[in-house]
């Protein structure tokens, strides 16, 4: 497990939970966003925007984004040229929220917003060319319960979404099809989502990542985040759009 990701993301959520001024709107590449709340988003998930900036949709093929949130990547799919588009989520407002960003961009005739805890709402025979999910890859600890629904935002208890995730796609792609995850190696447990991808049939490479660096004391309160800074007093932190295909 990650202590650093786990660390990070206890003081986020923990921020999310106490916030009272949310907000009704956002603006992420360039664009004017609705969020309701409960949904993940704006100025607590800069990182959704730049992902979904890096995916190479297929135009004129089918995109799958699991676990959407507002919506940002499945409107932006729709925009960029996709012919059908479907957003998936265990979270019954976020659901309503990409339906709603959907019909603030004019893409609802190509946008399905459905609930489901991972493929759970798909036929079986449903297949993509491109699936994307910016995961709940901070790893938790196997017995952490999970009593709110946007703790699903954040955590993963024991890995065990990804491993059911993984278990499952490979029927939901085409024989070309591409899976992207919005991830971040120093706080995610890349290796062992690498292992699962294998055992799926799927291999492993950087599509793009940025680096960064900040001061232990601007990623939350907890004193244990100094111990994670290199000599020159900083963290060293990433986020990398990795892409899996069909070993071939």
């Amino acid at each position: 497990m990650h202590n650093l990701g786990y660390a990070m993301a206890l003081e986020a959520y923990d921020q999310v939970t106490r916030r009272t001024d949310h907000q009704a709107t956002f603006t992420q590449l360039d664009l004017e966003w609705d969020q309701l709340d409960d949904v993940l988003g704006g100025d607590y998930n800069q990182a959704a925007g730049l992902f979904a900036s890096w995916l190479p949709y297929p135009a004129g093929g089918r995109f799958l984004e699991m676990g959407s949130g507002c919506g940002v990547a499945s409107v932006l799919a729709a925009l960029r040229g996709c012919a059908s588009v479907t957003a998936l989520d265990i979270n019954p407002a976020a659901v309503r929220n990409t339906a709603m960003n959907a019909r603030r961009h004019g893409v609802a005739d190509r946008v399905r917003a459905l609930r489901s805890d991972l493929f759970g709402a798909l036929g079986d025979d449903e297949t993509f060319d491109l699936v994307y999910w910016n995961s709940p890859f901070i790893e938790a600890p196997a017995e952490r319960p999970m009593d709110s629904i946007v703790e699903y935002h954040f955590f993963d208890p024991g890995y065990a979404m990804h491993r059911e995730f993984f278990r499952t796609v490979p029927r939901h792609l085409t024989d070309t099809g591409r899976l992207f995850f919005g991830f971040s190696k120093a706080m995610g447990n890349a290796g062992l989502l690498e292992d699962l991808g294998r055992q799926a049939g799927l291999r492993c490479r950087v599509h793009r990542q940025e680096c960064f660096a900040a001061p232990p004391d601007e990623l939350g309160s907890d004193p244990a985040l100094a111990g994670y800074a290199d000599d020159t007093g900083m963290v060293q932190l990433d986020f990398t759009l990795l892409e899996f295909d069909r070993a071939r």
